[in-house]
């Protein structure tokens, strides 16, 4: 995705409006179609007390959706290299969902969208992968106790 260099503008916000990844090695799922992707992950035990109560012994995962996602990667950098990453000196870091106000990213890219559009670049980032996501929301949309019923939820509410 083009330069990327020019990240004066580029500010991170911490979401509060998803729970925090766990770090713990767990490989996220993602699921897209044409302008909507979802994203699975296990949430971090220290927002356990904001999205549960959990059975003991439950490991919980959480869906977030992104709604007019016109972008989404899964993959490289790890926890290890994401001092490369180019946001790494505005604050990123492992573990965590960020938004990033004023994205240089969307900027290059999108320069012509329209703002009843309103683009938005998030970030999260996990012990093996960090998943970018262009688009024009992102929102939880539910916690279950298991991987597997998380994953198997996420694919009706794709649609």
């Amino acid at each position: 995705m083009g330069s990327f260099m020019d990240n004066e503008s580029d500010t991170l916000r911490l979401l509060d409006s998803v729970p925090m990844p766990a770090p713990v090695s767990t490989e996220p799922f993602v699921i897209a179609d044409e302008g909507r992707a979802m994203l699975v992950y296990r949430i971090a035990p220290s927002d356990f007390h904001g999205y549960g109560p959990f059975v003991r012994n439950e490991e919980p995962f959480c869906l977030v959706r992104f709604n007019g996602a016109v972008f989404q990667s899964l993959g490289p950098p790890n926890d290890e290299e994401l001092s490369q990453h180019v946001l790494y000196a505005k604050g990123l870091r492992s573990y965590g969902a960020y938004e990033v106000l004023n994205s240089s990213l969307v900027a290059e890219w999108w320069p012509n969208a329209p703002r009843t559009i309103a683009l938005r670049h998030f970030i999260f980032t996990f012990e093996d992968s960090s998943f970018e996501c262009v688009a024009s929301e992102c929102r939880l949309d539910g916690v279950h106790g298991a991987a597997d019923v998380a994953c198997r939820e996420a694919f009706p509410r794709l649609r």
